[in-house]
């Protein structure tokens, strides 16, 4: 007779946050709020930046899409890199990834491969003009596999306190 022996894992899993930025005012929010609170200890955070594919009608500053496509490309790389080395100097083990696509896909399929506890994102990330504003940041909400907080951006919050009272 065989014995079967099962073993409990009595590992915590690791807390796995999705930092979602781009170049819009409420990333810098984002990256606030992670820093501002207080994680457990072995937390990792991955800095997440979308190339998102270029539009033909705003690629006038280049001869060709795909060097418009090249420069959003290091301009996202760019990004990371920044987010990451300033959260790795407030004591946070980071990594960075780019994703190349729709944003909302590609934050979603992020969370997902990564097995993120928790996405990120600013109210307005990745709004393209004539888009709906937090149209990105709704559809995270809408199908992530995690949690996930939209933060509002300070300056556009103030102003709102400012027209409603």
């Amino acid at each position: 007779m065989t014995a079967v022996v099962f073993r409990r894992n009595n590992l915590k899993k690791k807390m796995r946050i999705l930092l979602v930025v781009d170049d819009s005012a409420s990333s810098a929010d984002v990256v606030e709020t992670v820093v501002d609170r207080s994680w457990p200890a072995d937390t990792m955070v991955r800095v997440l930046s979308i190339a998102a594919p270029v539009r033909a009608e705003l690629h006038f500053r280049h001869d060709t899409l795909e060097l418009a496509q090249k420069e959003m490309t290091r301009n996202a790389e760019s990004l990371t890199a920044r987010v990451t080395d300033f959260l790795r100097t407030e004591g946070l083990s980071v990594d960075s990834a780019v994703a190349f696509g729709d944003a909302a896909s590609q934050i979603v399929n992020e969370a997902q491969q990564w097995q993120a506890n928790f996405v990120l994102l600013g109210a307005n990330s990745y709004t393209a003009e004539g888009e709906e504003p937090r149209g990105v940041a709704q559809s995270v909400v809408n199908h992530a596999p995690c949690k996930v907080e939209i933060v509002e951006q300070e300056a556009a919050a103030l102003e709102r306190e400012i027209h409603d009272g």
